[in-house]
C-alpha cells in the first residue's frame, strides 16, 4: 500500500445503514480515502444507488466473495448485522484486505477472540466503529484526566434514554434478539445504539492514552417492555482495578429523549461527556466541543491509520471492542430478564408520532439511580425493580448464554 495514495475502500451492503455509510466515504473520505466498491445480494432493489455510485465510478458486485475477486481495494467496512461481523471479517482478512466493522465487534467474546486471531494471522488492521473514540475531543480530554485535571477518580457514571419505537423492533430479524442461528447477537442498548457510550467511558477510564478499562466485576439488572428476547432497559454497577465504580442504565422503554452522558467523578473536579461535547468542571475548566463533522475525521484518522501516516487522535481497536463485548456478555450471565409487569408499561406515541412500549416513571428512576449510584432494586420503593445477579470478570474468555428465571 502507498502511504500517499488514497485508501482504497469497499462497502458491505447497500440498505439501512450501510447506504448511510458509502454516503458517507463518497462526502468526506477527501484525499485520504475513496470508496471504488459496494456490493449487496440484492442489487436489483437498489438501482437508483448503483446508477449514482457508477457515475463516481463505484463498482457494484452482487456478492462479497466476487467483490474480493474481482475488485482491487485495500480495505473494506461491514456495516452488517451483528452475526455476520465475524465471518465477512475472516473472509476479508484472509483475502488480505484490512478491515473496518460496525460496532459492536461481535456478538460474543469468543467471537471477537477469533477475529484477533484471524487478525494477526493475515497481519492486517481491524477497525471498529465506535465512532466516539475517533472524535478529536477525546485524546486531549483523556490526557487531562491522566494530568490529574480532576484528581483521583471517585467513580463514573453513564445512562442514556433513547426511545424506540415498535418499528425499530421490527425492522429486521436479529433487533432484540439473543441469537440468529447458532451465533450469539445479544441485541440491545448496551450492545448496539447507546453501546458507543459504554465503550467511550471505559476508555476513559483507561489507566493510559491508548488503553481501556478492564472490568473485574458486573452486576446488572436487565428489563423488557417490548415483545423481544432481549432487554430493552439495563442498569449495571461495574467495578474496575482500583475499586472504581461505574454505574450504567440504558433504555429504550422511556418516551422522553435523555442525552447520552458520561460522567468521571474526580476527587477535585469532573469530566462530562455529552452531544455538546466534553467539560471539564473543576479550578481550572476547560471545553472541547463536539466535532462538527464526527465522521469526517473518522474517516480521517481511520485511513491515515491504515497508510501508517501521522494524525492526531484514537482508533478502536479489537482489544477495546473485547472489553465492551465481555461487559454486555457478562450482564447476560449475571442476570435474567424480567419483564415489566404489564401496569407499569403504556402503548403510548413518540414525538414523532410512533407507537413505542413506555414504562411510567422510568426516567425518574434513572435519574435516581445514576445520582444515588445505585440499580432500581437497591432504591427500595421502585415496585417493578427486582434484584438481578453478580459476575466475576477476572479471566473471563468464554460466553456460554444468558442466565435463564425471572
Amino acid at each position: 500500500m502507498n502511504g500517499s495514495l488514497p485508501i482504497r475502500m469497499a462497502c458491505a451492503g447497500l440498505g439501512g445503514y450501510a447506504w448511510s455509510i458509502a454516503q458517507q466515504m463518497i462526502q468526506n473520505g477527501g484525499q485520504d480515502l475513496r470508496l471504488v466498491a459496494v456490493c449487496d445480494p440484492a442489487l436489483d432493489q437498489f438501482a437508483d444507488r448503483i446508477q449514482k455510485l457508477r457515475s463516481l465510478g463505484v463498482q457494484a458486485y452482487p456478492s462479497f466473495e466476487q467483490m474480493l475477486e474481482q475488485q482491487e481495494f485495500d480495505a473494506v467496512w461491514l456495516p452488517l448485522p451483528i452475526h455476520l461481523h465475524r465471518p465477512f471479517a475472516e473472509v476479508a482478512l484472509s483475502a488480505g484486505r484490512h478491515v473496518v466493522t460496525e460496532k459492536p465487534a461481535a456478538g460474543c467474546i469468543q467471537d471477537v477472540d477469533a477475529m484477533i486471531a484471524a487478525r494477526d494471522n493475515a497481519k492486517r488492521e481491524v477497525l471498529v466503529g465506535f465512532q466516539d473514540i475517533y472524535a478529536s475531543p477525546t485524546l486531549p480530554a483523556k490526557q487531562a484526566i491522566l494530568d490529574g485535571a480532576i484528581g483521583k477518580i471517585q467513580y463514573a457514571i453513564v445512562y442514556a434514554s433513547w426511545p424506540r419505537d415498535l418499528t425499530y423492533f421490527g425492522r429486521n430479524k436479529w433487533a432484540g434478539a439473543i441469537r440468529v442461528a447458532d451465533t450469539w447477537v445479544l441485541d440491545s442498548p448496551l450492545q448496539n445504539a447507546i453501546s458507543h457510550y459504554l465503550n467511550l467511558a471505559m476508555f476513559l477510564l483507561g489507566e493510559s492514552l491508548h488503553v481501556t478499562a478492564v472490568p473485574e466485576q458486573v452486576q446488572a439488572e436487565l428489563y423488557r417492555a417490548n415483545d423481544i428476547e432481549n432487554y430493552d432497559t439495563c442498569a449495571l454497577r461495574l467495578t474496575i482495578r482500583g475499586q472504581v465504580p461505574v454505574t450504567v442504565f440504558f433504555t429504550h422503554a422511556e418516551r422522553e429523549l435523555v442525552d447520552a452522558t458520561v460522567v468521571l467523578k474526580g476527587s477535585h473536579g469532573s469530566l462530562t461527556v455529552d452531544s455538546n461535547g466534553y467539560r471539564i468542571d473543576s479550578d481550572h475548566p476547560r471545553v472541547w466541543p463536539a466535532d462538527k463533522h464526527k465522521h469526517a475525521n473518522m474517516l480521517r484518522i481511520i485511513s491515515r491509520h491504515l497508510r501508517k501516516q501521522p494524525y492526531d487522535g484514537a482508533v478502536a481497536t479489537l482489544e477495546m471492542a473485547r472489553i465492551h463485548t465481555m461487559i454486555v456478555n457478562g450482564a447476560s450471565e449475571a442476570a435474567p430478564i424480567i419483564p415489566f409487569a404489564q401496569q407499569y408499561v403504556t402503548e403510548t406515541a413518540t414525538v414523532e408520532g410512533k407507537v413505542m412500549q413506555a414504562v411510567t416513571g422510568l426516567k425518574q428512576v434513572m435519574l435516581r439511580c445514576v445520582a444515588e449510584r445505585k440499580l432500581p432494586s437497591e432504591l427500595e420503593d421502585v415496585p417493578w425493580a427486582r434484584p438481578g445477579g453478580n459476575l466475576d470478570l477476572k479471566g473471563y474468555r468464554y460466553f456460554s448464554g444468558p442466565k435463564k428465571g425471572s
